[in-house]
């Protein structure tokens, strides 16, 4: 079996293709083709959303949150921001936890950008690049991981150096900046690379 960029939150749970409530004032289809265009996944923000029905005004916060379950990591500190004003049952929905888990996801999610309460221990967080011809980023396997802060790491990938950002939902891969300041400091999650693989896994530290 071919292994292939993944975070484990979505292992074992379907996106199927289903269709977006009707919100007066909002155009959900164009948020979910944005939600392409910047990293996630259409079908698990349309899922998200799939049966909930709330104001207008609060569907914002929710497809802000959806966005970020999809994958939107550019979104993250907004959606954590919104995702406190939203009934507890109706963020339990849009995350995929049981309402009990919320409480402890968001309190969670302080410290550590990687947390997920229904993680068994020891398990990998997720699985980022890949090879070129199977869909993935890269034509090298990377090496020489280095971190550069909470959920950032550098890696090589032939003569490039690369970027990666990551949280427990998403991740954005691109080329790095000419100076990248390798940071030392404590983090919850480290960069796994091997030699024969073209994949980056992320795991707890």
């Amino acid at each position: 079996m071919i292994a292939r960029a993944v975070h484990q939150v979505n292992l074992g749970l379907p996106a199927p293709a289903v269709d977006l409530p009707a919100m007066a004032g909002l155009d959900l289809a164009l948020s979910a083709d944005n939600v392409a265009r910047f990293g996630g996944d259409p079908r698990r923000y349309r899922h998200a959303l799939h049966g909930i029905s709330s104001p207008s005004e609060k569907m914002v916060s929710v497809a802000a949150v959806a966005a970020w379950r999809a994958g939107v990591l550019g979104i993250r500190a907004d959606a954590l921001s919104r995702l406190q004003l939203l009934p507890i049952d109706v963020a339990a929905t849009v995350l995929g936890l049981p309402v009990d888990a919320v409480v402890p996801f968001t309190n969670g999610q302080t410290v550590d950008r990687f947390y997920w309460p229904l993680r068994p221990p020891g398990q990998f967080i997720a699985r980022i690049g890949g090879f070129t011809g199977l869909g993935g980023r890269w034509d090298h396997p990377p090496t020489a991981p280095a971190p550069c802060g909470p959920g950032r790491w550098t890696v090589d990938v032939g003569t490039q150096r690369w970027q990666i950002d990551a949280d427990v939902f998403g991740h954005v891969v691109a080329l790095a900046p000419a100076e990248s300041a390798v940071d030392a400091g404590p983090r919850t999650a480290q960069l796994v690379v091997r030699p024969t693989s073209y994949l980056a896994e992320i795991w707890p530290a």
